[in-house]
């Protein structure tokens, strides 16, 4: 897992990356507001721990807590979620709350649908793992 300790701009960011190979799901979560240089990290990172994932894999992204990105922090959220796709992304799901911005989960949609996926939702971490029947 990797976090953030303390931003250089924003000391509430934050991510985690992980996976699991049992069941064959990669676990993202983002909070905080990340720069345009952190995101780009964590984008190599997310990109990078799929790879130990079989074809079909899930994702369950908890977005709960992300605040909008930047444009330029945005654009790396995009090309790793084309490269996720490219890779054999299965079901994604995002686990939001009430106070997830709308601008945040529509962007996310948004691209993924740009990446050839569509993502669905949930409100924790338990609902999105039986709706990828983990």
């Amino acid at each position: 897992m990797t976090q953030i300790a303390e931003s250089g701009q924003h000391d509430d960011a934050r991510y985690e990356i992980r996976t699991d190979t049992g069941d064959n799901v990669l676990y993202l979560r983002f909070s905080g507001s990340l720069t345009a240089d952190e995101m780009r990290v964590a984008a190599e990172e997310t990109v990078a721990a799929a790879e130990r994932l079989d074809d079909g894999f899930g994702i369950i992204n908890d977005i709960s807590t992300f605040t909008p990105p930047s444009p330029d922090a945005a654009e790396p959220i995009k090309e790793a979620q084309v490269e996720l796709k490219r890779m054999g992304a299965g079901d994604v799901v995002r686990v939001v709350a009430d106070e997830t911005s709308a601008v945040t989960e529509n962007a996310f949609q948004r691209r993924s649908r740009q990446a050839g996926y569509a993502g669905k939702t949930a409100s924790s971490r338990a609902e999105a793992e039986r709706k990828l029947d983990v």
